[in-house]
């Protein structure tokens, strides 16, 4: 007899699978065919950039400290800079990045007294990328975080995990993991500090879903529905729609979910065409065509190796395999994280709402600062270098004072 846990897990994958399926048809493959036969463009051509690989591991003149990292046989590629006697600072990249989405963070923040470390994580850029779905669970993802640490730090511990989009989602499991074994289990932690850019914590963003969808659909809003349908439609429909947004905001996922190799071919399509799309809305000075074209070749690089390895966190539990791991355990509160954590916001990202996002994230997080960028996007780091490396450096040195951080922040 199947579980309840069983039965909501197979409902979500069949309701995951059917949006998928959804976006594709109508976002995908009916362009596709209009482009093709109406349009007569050539959709499938992708330019060769491999000329930017190579600098991007061992040449570039900016960060010539490459290096690799043995881990049970699997190759880990980062860049450091800083004196690597010091303590750790540990950049987590999202998708479809690599340790070039954090080049102003190294540039900016060189000069303190810190070991900064901007890895290229499992699935990425010049590190261990296995195709199969297997391989990116969060547990391994966290033993991978947890190793490096081990390795780069001198005394085991990261002073700060720094994390954006999926290096976000994978830094809140590695901080609420550190902090469950530093109370509660013989092995020690191995994060002091955590900063976050632009990236849920799920526990409490599925928290903030399900309420709003509970409300919207409650009894007494349909018996209010039947006495006042229009003041009653209004209120709940206000209280529901950054529900509907969401899901329309983070469309893509559905599809990059289905399996291998439809989010790939999505993405080749017209070279890379949606790259344009989400990196042009930052600034030049920041992200320039040559930026674009460097994510560009690494995504394509080793027969789309990357891409593949991107989209497999998408495919699997990466999202949040470990705090599922400790409701099972029995944990009282799964994801509950004490360490001092900051949590940097760029107000127009299109893709996580903010008040799902952030609301009641206090519940979870004890010891927590939230800035906003009103103005800035999702890729926040690449936006606003200044002002960010403003802030982390503001939150590392004072050892976790909020007291002289400000609220909002104009990008």
């Amino acid at each position: 007899m199947l579980s309840l846990h069983k039965i909501e897990n197979i409902a979500k994958l069949m309701f995951d699978y059917s949006l998928g399926v959804f976006w594709l048809i109508f976002l995908v493959c009916i362009p596709l065919l209009k482009d093709i036969i109406v349009k007569r463009k050539d959709v499938f051509t992708v330019k060769d950039r491999s000329s930017y690989e190579s600098r991007l591991y061992t040449e570039c003149s900016d960060f010539v400290n490459h290096r690799t990292l043995k881990l049970e046989g699997k190759t880990f590629h980062y860049v450091e800079v800083g004196d690597v006697s010091k303590p750790l600072i540990l950049f987590l990249h999202g998708f479809p990045q690599f340790w070039y989405a954090w080049r102003h963070q190294l540039r900016g923040l060189q000069d303190m007294d810190y070991h900064l470390v901007a890895i290229d994580m499992r699935g990425a850029g010049g590190s261990y990328k296995p195709r199969e779905v297997r391989h990116y669970k969060a547990s391994l993802l966290l033993t991978d975080i947890r190793e490096i640490i081990q390795k780069l730090s001198s005394n085991g511990r990261a002073a700060c995990i720094i994390g954006h989009d999926w290096g976000s989602l994978i830094a809140w499991q590695a901080a609420a993991q550190s902090w469950e074994w530093d109370q509660y289990q013989d092995q020690s932690g191995y994060v002091d500090r955590l900063i976050i850019l632009n990236g849920p914590h799920v526990a409490i963003f599925y928290q903030n879903f399900h309420s709003r969808l509970i409300d919207f659909i409650h009894y007494r809003n349909l018996k209010s529905l039947i006495r006042n349908p229009m003041s009653t439609f209004a209120l709940s429909w206000q209280k529901f729609r950054p529900c509907i947004n969401q899901l329309l905001g983070i469309y893509y996922t559905y599809i990059f979910g289905l399996s291998r190799p439809i989010g790939e071919t999505w993405l080749l399509l017209r070279d890379l065409e949606i790259y344009d799309e989400i990196f042009r809305t930052i600034p030049k000075e920041t992200m320039s065509e040559e930026d674009i074209n460097i994510y560009k070749a690494i995504s394509c690089a080793d027969n789309h190796a990357s891409l593949t390895g991107g989209l497999n966190y998408y495919r699997g539990d990466a999202i949040n395999g470990f705090f599922k791991e400790q409701e099972r355990r029995g944990i009282k509160q799964p994801g509950f994280i004490g360490i001092p954590t900051l949590v940097i916001w760029g107000d127009k990202d299109p893709t996580m709402h903010k008040d799902l996002s952030l609301s009641n994230l206090g519940k979870l997080v004890s010891n927590l600062k939230i800035v906003n960028f009103p103005e800035a996007n999702h890729f926040i780091q690449e936006e606003c270098p200044d002002k960010v490396n403003d802030l982390i450096r503001k939150f590392i040195t004072n050892q976790g004072n909020f007291q002289d951080l400000d609220e909002n922040i104009e990008s």
